[in-house]
């Protein structure tokens, strides 16, 4: 659970148990799973630091109801690699709604996001 921790200590925020790193990590998820994607956002200057910083320090628990909240954390801290399943599940998210955020502008894609 010390990793949950790390997310909130400033020192840490660019080491790789920081979340600038998990941010980052997310993209670079993306970049090897939907080239088009990661492109596109890159394009549009979505950062990750957008989105991602809610999604990774909530555990996701604002982007879904709490029985689905309950079903992520269940497989979440089953996990022992339980923050790569969670930027996993992260890519996953944006992968759900690439369609969508090929087709949006800068403004559709960031409402789309947070």
């Amino acid at each position: 659970m010390a990793e949950i921790r790390d997310n909130f200590i400033k020192s840490l925020d660019d080491s790789q148990c920081g979340i600038t790193y998990k941010m980052e990590k997310v993209y670079s998820t993306l970049k090897e799973k939907d080239v088009e994607l990661y492109l596109k956002l890159q394009e549009q200057s979505i950062k990750p630091q957008f989105f991602a910083f809610r999604w990774l320090t909530l555990l996701l628990s604002q982007e879904f109801l709490l029985p689905d909240v309950i079903r992520i954390w269940d497989s979440l801290f089953a996990d022992g690699n339980r923050f790569d399943f969670l930027l996993l599940v992260c890519c996953a998210m944006l992968i759900l709604i690439r369609e969508q955020l090929l087709k949006g502008d800068f403004t559709v894609n960031m409402r789309l996001l947070q």
